[in-house]
C-alpha cells in the first residue's frame, strides 16, 4: 500500500487540476497559517478508526437484512481504505495528493453504500444509514474546513446519493428534496466558512502573540528574549556573531526636559534608525531605557568600527518632536567580536567594557574590545 502512495505521490495525480483546486487552501492567507491549516489533516488517525468500524458495523448489519453480498465488498474495500488513509498520513511530508485522493474515494463508497441501502427499500436500515452519514458529515465539516471545496465535495457527494436515491423511489418529493439541497448547501458552507474563519483567527492570534513575546512594544526591535534567539540562529559552524553595545547619551537630558512622550517618540526613532543603518544581515535589539545591542556578522575590527561610525551619525542627526521643534542626542558604543570561544553573556560583559571606555574617552565614539 505504501508502494502505491509513493507512485500516486510522484505520478501524473500531482498535476491533476481539478484536484489541485478541491484540495487547496486559501491562498491569501500567510504561509504560516496555511501550513498549520494543512497539518491538521494529519493532526490524528483516531477519526478515520472510528469512521471505519462505524462503517464496518452498519455494512455488517445490512448485509444480514439485505442479503447482497456487495456490501462484503464495501467492508473489505473500507479496511483498505483506512489502510491507505494511515499510509497517506506517513508518506505527506513528501505530497499531500495521495491523502485527498483516498478521501475522496472514501466519500464515493459511502455515497454507494447509502444508495444501495435507500434503493432496497429497507426502511429500518434506511434511517440507521441516514443516521451515520449525518454523523459522517458532521465530522468532515469539523475537520476539513481547511479546505472548503474538499469537505463540500465530501459532504455533498453523501447528501445527493441519498437525495437521488430517494428521489427515484418517490419522484413526488422532488421540488421539496431540491429546495432541502440547496438549503443545505448553504447552511454546510457557512458553517465551514465560520469554521475555518474562527480557527485562522485564533491560529493569527497565536503567532501574533509570540512574534511579541520577542518584540519590545516600544521600538519594535527585539527584546532580550529575541535576542538571544538571534544569537543562537546567527551562530555557523560555532562562530559567534559580533555583538555592539549602544547607549544613547544625553537621553536622559532630553526625557526630563520634554516629558516621557517625546522620549518614546524618540525611541521609536532610534529603532528606525537602527534598523536601517545596520541593513538585512544584522538584528537590534533593545534591552530597555535607552540602551540597545546590535548582532552582526562583521567579524573584523575595522568593520565593526566602520558600522559603528555609521550609527552614531545616524542616532546623532536632529530629531523632529513636532511643535517644539527638535532633539538632540547621540550614541556611545563598546563592541565585542564574534568567535568560537565566548558566549553572549561573555560578548555582553566585554562590550560593556568597552562601552565604558568610550563614554570614558568622551562618548561618540566606537571601541572595540581587545
Amino acid at each position: 500500500m505504501e508502494v502505491l502512495m509513493r507512485r500516486l505521490s510522484s505520478g501524473a495525480i500531482l498535476n491533476f487540476a481539478p484536484l489541485r483546486w478541491i484540495a487547496s487552501i486559501d491562498p491569501t492567507l500567510p504561509h504560516e497559517v496555511r501550513k498549520r491549516l494543512g497539518d491538521m489533516f494529519f493532526s490524528s488517525t483516531k477519526p478515520f478508526f472510528l469512521g471505519a468500524a462505524n462503517s464496518t458495523a452498519v455494512l455488517s448489519v445490512a448485509f444480514y437484512r439485505i442479503g447482497d453480498p456487495v456490501f462484503l465488498v464495501i467492508i473489505a474495500l473500507e479496511v483498505m481504505l483506512l489502510v491507505a488513509r494511515l499510509a497517506a498520513i506517513r508518506t505527506a511530508e513528501r505530497s499531500k495528493a495521495p491523502f485527498f485522493v483516498v478521501g475522496l474515494t472514501w466519500a464515493l463508497t459511502q455515497a454507494f453504500t447509502i444508495s444501495l441501502v435507500v434503493l432496497s427499500r429497507d426502511i429500518p436500515m434506511t434511517i440507521i444509514v441516514l443516521a451515520s452519514s449525518l454523523a459522517a458529515i458532521g465530522s468532515i465539516i469539523g475537520r476539513n474546513f481547511a479546505a472548503p471545496r474538499y469537505a463540500m465535495t465530501q459532504v455533498l457527494l453523501l447528501d445527493l446519493s441519498f437525495k437521488a436515491s430517494f428521489s427515484f423511489l418517490y419522484p413526488e418529493f422532488l421540488p421539496l428534496i431540491l429546495c432541502q439541497t440547496v438549503l443545505f448547501f448553504l447552511m454546510n458552507l457557512t458553517m465551514i466558512e465560520q469554521q475555518q474563519s474562527v480557527t485562522v483567527r485564533a491560529i493569527i492570534a497565536e503567532i501574533e502573540s509570540r512574534a511579541q513575546s520577542f518584540r519590545d512594544p516600544l521600538t519594535g526591535l527585539l527584546n532580550r528574549r529575541g535576542m538571544e534567539r538571534a544569537f543562537e540562529s546567527m551562530t555557523v559552524d560555532g562562530a559567534r556573531p559580533s555583538l555592539l553595545f549602544l547607549d544613547l547619551d544625553n537621553f536622559k537630558q532630553v526625557n526630563d526636559g520634554h516629558g516621557h512622550r517625546v522620549g518614546d517618540l524618540l525611541l521609536e526613532e532610534v529603532g528606525r534608525r537602527l534598523t536601517s543603518t545596520i541593513g538585512p544581515d544584522a538584528v537590534a535589539c533593545r534591552l530597555g531605557g535607552d540602551e540597545f545591542l546590535i548582532l552582526c556578522k562583521e567579524r573584523t575590527v575595522q568593520g565593526i568600527e566602520d558600522l559603528g561610525t555609521r550609527l552614531i551619525a545616524s542616532l546623532s542627526a536632529p530629531y523632529d518632536i513636532g511643535s517644539m521643534g527638535t532633539a538632540h542626542v547621540g550614541a556611545s558604543i563598546g563592541a565585542a567580536l564574534g568567535g568560537k570561544d565566548t558566549d553572549l553573556t561573555e560578548m555582553m560583559v566585554l562590550a560593556d567594557k568597552a562601552l565604558y571606555g568610550a563614554k570614558g574617552n568622551g562618548k561618540g565614539q566606537c571601541v572595540v574590545a581587545t
